[in-house]
């Protein structure tokens, strides 16, 4: 049959199996990255260090569960996600469990991170020919030409979406966005079912985790802490010495008077010797960094104190020291940026979740809940229905129910320091009317109140009517409208939109205004309705429920403090659990990270409503906790319609 001993030796080295290549070596020898700076070039471990570390722990097998996180646009996805992917279906030949947290995003993952990917690679010739994947549409499953399958499922849907079917492997990517029970479940969280789905293997299973951390709570850091937190240390090019730099020792921007001078000065410095390292010490440091599990140290000769711990999942991390993709001028230069934010807080979850790789801290309020009792430690000695001394705005505000109407009276201060005036209800007789004439006679009575004012401390006579007053429009609409056209300026609409608001609608604040957007404002903005000829207030209600906590937390002698009139206990106790009916909770969002909602306890917030919407007014009406710098004020003067006429009376925001 073979003509030559030759011939013979190569039929049998043909068949015989050839040894699996490590990750590392698959990485380097067969993938091209597909886009980003190195587009079109073979990958290498050199340019980003940090996958050198994560592949050689993952070939070293000692770990079943490999969780990773670093910032954003790092190369995080491709090395930790992808490539164990595309490893295990090509190399290794096996099928492969995609974890996402929905299906939509089965289709995205597939075009935009797998497949380019693929198609750079001498693989691309086992791309199925037909079903499933191969010619755009839906993706659910793919089975390639050498055998191997590649199975998506999703965090959503019925729990049978994830049972009956086995694989070793198991890659999720987002992994935060997963980490919830859906409504139809009766089981343990996705994660854990996508896991069950490798228990035949023991510990033979290879599980991988890849996302952006987003709180101390997500699922994420969470693994990293359980696992072997793992840390990369680095050699400092001047002592010697090693140490593993965060966000606390990037200096030389903080005094900038510039975002140039802060690029410019910006520079990371030893730990422990505080010499400035240049861009090609940090290059050098991360080639020759060693990674560190748990409390390991190492010795000034290189050598590891103490064995690995004894887990079986891998807790990996990195930081911005570690991504050579930014220069340290770079990252100097978006602190600066950050530190003049208007939106400071933002600005700051944003560095820690997707450049430092640090869980988002939890705010003040939420780790403290109001109580009833510190409502009445707020209380000044002024009765009900009293505007304080001294106030320089009035606001009001209703929100309406089918039975009852919840209004508030806040009168505000320099510096946003700030008073609740008066609170109470209005019975709509909807039984007697019918539920639109019963809500219009309901606001008519909320309109001759607000028209005939409150007094103002003990000066004889002299009342303060509010400049605006604003109905929450999210309930009978129509009749709402109908409401404030027949009404002065004062009166607006407001719609408020958030987490729980408004059939699940999120916020989104205009950039600049325009035909239809007439003013932009702190959390809000002002639409203008050309068909119902009146303007209405599209409200960041999560925003503004947030503003509202912090002015019951802010001590009384600080700006910004919320103040109660004089009354017993009792008699605030409906208000305080109106206030107290929501919780503000952070959670992770597919395609928005991690976003702060409020979330129900207890029905009854609808003072809670009621306040957020009159301390929004409050800012529409001229109120700032902190002076606004003046080029802001002049912008605002020209793109924004003014909040005042010449006589201080409210600018009418009507169109007709």
């Amino acid at each position: 049959m073979y003509q030559t001993r030759r011939d013979l030796e190569s039929f049998l080295a043909k068949a015989r199996p050839r040894p699996l290549r490590s990750m590392r070596v698959f990485a380097e020898e067969e993938i091209v990255i597909p886009d980003g700076p190195y587009a079109g070039r073979r990958f290498r471990c050199s340019r980003q260090p940090y996958t050198g570390l994560w592949f050689d722990q993952v070939d070293s097998n000692q770990w079943s569960r490999c969780v990773a996180t670093g910032p954003t646009q790092s190369g995080k996805t491709l090395a930790c996600f992808v490539i164990p992917l595309l490893y295990h279906l090509f190399e290794v030949g096996e099928t492969v469990i995609c974890g996402l947290p929905d299906m939509d995003m089965a289709a995205d993952k597939w075009r935009e991170d797998i497949l380019p990917a693929l198609e750079r690679s001498r693989y691309r010739n086992l791309l199925p020919k037909r079903g499933g994947g191969s010619r755009g549409g839906k993706v659910e499953s793919l089975q390639f030409t050498n055998g191997a399958t590649l199975k998506f499922m999703s965090g959503g849907g019925g729990d049978k979406s994830r049972a009956g079917f086995t694989s070793r492997v198991v890659a999720i990517t987002e992994t935060d966005g997963m980490d919830q029970s859906s409504m139809t479940s009766r089981e343990s969280d996705k994660i854990t079912q996508l896991e069950a789905r490798t228990r035949a293997y023991g510990n033979r299973k290879r599980i991988y985790m890849e996302c952006t951390v987003s709180t101390q709570q997500g699922r994420t850091w969470q693994e990293y802490k359980k696992g072997t937190r793992s840390r990369i240390e680095l050699p400092c090019p001047h002592c010697g010495c090693w140490v593993v730099p965060e966000r606390e020792h990037l200096t030389g921007w903080q005094g900038a008077k510039t975002q140039a001078q802060a690029r410019q000065d910006g520079a990371f410095t030893c730990p422990l010797c505080s010499e400035v390292w240049s861009h090609d010490d940090r290059i050098l440091a991360n080639r020759n960094g060693r990674l560190l599990h748990n409390d390991q140290t190492i010795d000034a000769d290189g050598n590891v104190n103490s064995p690995p711990p004894q887990t079986d999942t891998l807790g990996f991390r990195w930081s911005a020291i570690n991504n050579l993709f930014l220069e340290a001028a770079d990252l100097a230069a978006d602190e600066w940026r950050a530190s003049r934010s208007p939106d400071e807080e933002n600005a700051e979850r944003e560095l820690r979740q997707f450049v430092w790789c640090i869980p988002i801290a939890p705010t003040k309020w939420s780790e403290t809940s109001l109580e009833a009792t510190e409502l009445v430690a707020r209380m000044i000695n002024l009765p009900r229905g009293v505007v304080p001394e001294g106030a320089q705005y009035l606001t009001a505000a209703m929100d309406l129910g089918k039975h009852l109407d919840h209004w508030i009276v806040v009168a505000w201060f320099p510096n946003a320091s700030c008073h609740i005036v008066d609170y109470g209800r209005i019975e709509v007789p909807s039984y007697d009317l019918g539920v639109e004439q019963a809500s219009m006679l309901a606001m008519k009575e909320f309109r001759a109140m607000v028209n005939e004012g409150w007094p103002v401390g003990n000066a004889d006579g002299e009342l303060m009517i509010p400049g605006y007053a604003w109905i929450d429009a999210g309930y009978m609409t129509p009749v709402v409208y109908s409401f404030c056209n027949d009404s002065d300026e004062r009166y607006l609409p407001a719609i408020g939109r958030g987490a729980a608001q408004q059939r699940h609608q999120w916020y989104n604040r205009p950039t600049s205004t325009g035909a239809i957007v007439k003013h932009v404002g702190e959390g809000f903005h002002i639409n203008m309705l050309p068909a119902e000829r009146l303007y209405l207030v599209e409200i960041d209600a999560d925003h503004w429920k947030t503003w509202v906590h912090l002015r019951l937390s802010t001590p009384l002698d600080k700006a910004g403090a919320m103040t109660l009139f004089q009354a017993s206990p009792q008699e605030h106790l409906a208000l305080a659990k109106h206030l107290t009916a929501e919780t503000k909770t952070e959670q992770f969002v597919t395609g928005r990270r991690v976003v702060v909602k409020w979330e129900r306890l207890r029905r009854q917030n609808h003072w809670f409503d009621a306040l957020y919407n009159a301390c929004a007014a409050g800012h529409l009406n001229g109120v700032r906790l902190i002076a606004e710098q003046p080029q802001i004020v002049e912008k605002t003067r020209i793109e924004s319609l003014p909040l005042t006429t010449p006589d201080g009376r409210p600018f009418s925001f009507r169109g007709r």
